[in-house]
């Protein structure tokens, strides 16, 4: 794709982008189909903006839209959900997309459910309400996005690859020895292990895949367009940059499911992955395993 975005969306790629991720959210969706196409049609010119070379082109686009968090239609969950599908239709539906631009739209998308979140804890917090620490979807002290977002983004991720035929992994890792630290260094030894973990997860996974850090010690790694082989090389090089980097011998094990040859769906290949982790721990821990059917 060249860089003439609008161009290239405006003959006829851009309404099949559309369709596709109306297709996709309205079975469970509570707007009408107007509504969703008006969104569609916002998400689509902050994608064209992102793809001129705006990264917040997006998220600009979405808050001159007066549907914009609108939370007494849908919840934060179902907000992020369709902003999710879209992205996906957007990167199957735009051709030959460079590296850079994946990376742009991926970064795009992850800027703009950070700010929907933003809002309703803002909306929350403006109506006293008690459920303000749920809207969050990103952790503070890592950085990294949390179990709520975990929880909408492997349903669609893994839509996208059976609908598309694209793979996709999933990481579960988890440090061998953050009990121990805890008992015998204390809250904040443990606490910088858990920070050094999310910060080796940085460095070695590409732009494009999403992490997670689930309290207390727990991570995970959603990697699209990626099989086991690839996903066994990033878990080696997770586990090696933890144990270089981590205070106080603090090590990981990590685990390695793949859709569709070990799930077909979000919650079996959660399952497997942590299955595959469960494996590593058992073997000893600083230990990277591919899941395996028994």
């Amino acid at each position: 794709m060249d860089g003439n975005a609008t161009a290239v969306l405006h003959t006829g790629v851009g309404d099949r982008i559309v369709r596709n991720w109306i297709t996709a959210v309205e079975g469970t969706a509570s707007r009408a189909r107007v509504a969703l196409q008006a969104r569609g049609r916002a998400l689509l010119e902050g994608t064209e903006a992102v793809l001129q070379g705006n990264p917040d082109g997006l998220v600009d686009r979405l808050r001159r839209d007066p549907q914009w968090g609108l939370s007494a239609i849908q919840s934060l969950a179902e907000e992020l959900r369709q902003l999710l599908l879209f992205r996906a239709a957007a990167m199957e539906g735009i051709p030959d997309l460079t590296e850079a631009q994946k990376v742009a739209l991926h970064a795009a998308f992850d800027r703009a459910a950070v700010e929907l979140a933003k809002w309703f804890e803002a909306l929350a917090k403006a109506a006293g309400d008690a459920r303000l620490e749920a809207e969050r979807i990103r952790d503070a002290a890592t950085g990294l996005f949390n179990r709520r977002y975990l929880e909408i983004s492997v349903p669609v991720e893994v839509q996208r690859s059976l609908r598309y035929g694209h793979p996709l992994c999933l990481l579960a890792a988890r440090l061998d020895n953050y009990e121990e630290l805890l008992g015998r260094w204390g809250q904040g030894v443990a606490e910088e292990a858990v920070r050094e973990a999310a910060a080796a997860l940085q460095r070695v996974t590409r732009a494009v895949d999403t992490k997670f850090y689930v309290e207390p010690d727990q991570f995970y790694v959603l990697m699209p367009e990626a099989n086991p082989e690839y996903a066994f090389l990033i878990a080696e090089r997770v586990r090696e940059a933890v144990q270089a980097s981590a205070p106080h011998g603090a090590t990981v094990s990590v685990g390695a499911a793949c859709c569709p040859i070990h799930a077909q769906d979000a919650r079996t290949l959660q399952a497997r992955a942590e299955e595959a982790l469960a494996t590593a721990k058992r073997l000893g821990g600083n230990t990277s395993v591919v899941y395996e059917p028994a």
